[in-house]
Order: structure tokens, then C-alpha cells, then sequence
């Protein structure tokens, strides 16, 4: 099944997704202005209230966003006659059926460049078999908030949180040469150079 959520007009505190024992659900409301750049999302989780508010965080940014309850129902969506792509695959990790991994690398078999978003609570699993993620996939934990999500997905897509910010330059910033012997090593080189 799939449709875009429309948003509702109140606003989201940035609360923690799942709330455990001694968790307060006290947040300041999210104020950050929607990005310039739509993309399109294909969120996937198997528990219907997690579905639902996954997405409707991320409808506050400029994201088109499918959805399915399921890895098979998401695989249906991908075979749908007309389907644009996705540019990112926001998915549960631990799915009966089909588990996130299994949805990505389907998804991902189709529309290579997609990025991948996994949320879970056994962030263990993840790594199962694996050394680490592959390029463009990143992982989430659960309990996160509003704010979590909506900065998970924009440093994947685009590499920083705000459109107006550049993600800075190491080899500006000073502090960065607090080491003498690294930048004596670095000057050694930068001199063997200009004399050859």
C-alpha cells in the first residue's frame, strides 16, 4: 500500500521515537525550514504506528515520500509501471519476510545510486556478516526523535543539515595542526617538492 501522508498543521516535538522507562517526552518544537532540493523517499517499516510517524517527520522537509508496510509490498511498488526511483530507501532493519538488508540490496540492484537509511533497535544485527556498511547507507537507532531523523536523512542525501551550510574544510581549520610533528612532516614535504 502505498500514499504520501499528508502533514498535519501542529508542530513536532522532537520526542524519542519509542519511549522507555525513565524517557521524557519533552522536546522543543522542530523549526528548521524545508530543504530547496526534492527528493524522493521510499520509507518501509512493518509496524504501522512507526510507519506512519516516520513519516510524517519526514514530510516536514521537501521529500516525496511512498510507503509500505513490508519488503514484498515495497518490491511491488518498485515493479509498478511508471515508478520514478527513489533517491532514498528509509527501511527497518528486522522485517518478517524480507529485512532491510534484503530490501536494499533489491532496491539498490535497480536504482544504484539510492541511499539507504536503516532504523533498528539491534544495531548488532546490522553488522551481522559484515564488517561495515556499504558506500551510501548509514543506520539510525532506535528510540530517536524528530530532529535525529530529519538530520539522518539530510547528512545521507546531501552531506550536511541545513542548505546553507558547507561542510567545512579540515585543512582550514587550525586547530586541526595542534600536532607539531605532523605539521613539520607536512612543511618537510611541502619544501622537497618546491625543490624538485
Amino acid at each position: 500500500m502505498s500514499h504520501r501522508m499528508a502533514a498535519d498543521d501542529s508542530p513536532l516535538p522532537n520526542v524519542a521515537l519509542i519511549d522507555r522507562p525513565g524517557s521524557t517526552t519533552a522536546g522543543a518544537p522542530l523549526e528548521r525550514p524545508p530543504l530547496e532540493v526534492r527528493r524522493r523517499l521510499l520509507v518501509v517499516d512493518d509496524e504501522p504506528p512507526v510507519l506512519n510517524l516516520v513519516k510524517r517527520i519526514l514530510s516536514t522537509d521537501n521529500y516525496e515520500i511512498r510507503s509500505a508496510e513490508s519488503g514484498p509490498v515495497a518490491v511491488r511498488l518498485l515493479d509498478e509501471p511508471g515508478f520514478p526511483g527513489i533517491d532514498l530507501l528509509v527501511t527497518d532493519l528486522m522485517m518478517p519476510g524480507m529485512n532491510g538488508r534484503e530490501l536494499a540490496a533489491i532496491v539498490r540492484s535497480r536504482y544504484p545510486s539510492t541511499r539507504v537509511l536503516y532504523q533498528t533497535g539491534f544495531a548488532d544485527a546490522l553488522f551481522s556478516g559484515v564488517q561495515e556498511l556499504g558506500d551510501g547507507e548509514a543506520f539510525i537507532e532506535k528510540p530517536f526523535g524528530a530532529e535525529g531523523l530529519l538530520e539522518a536523512t539530510r547528512l545521507l542525501m546531501f552531506g550536511h543539515i541545513a542548505d546553507d551550510q558547507v561542510p567545512p574544510d579540515k585543512r582550514d581549520d587550525t586547530s586541526e595542526w595542534k600536532d607539531d610533528r605532523l605539521r613539520s612532516k607536512v612543511v618537510r614535504l611541502l619544501r622537497r617538492w618546491k625543490i624538485g
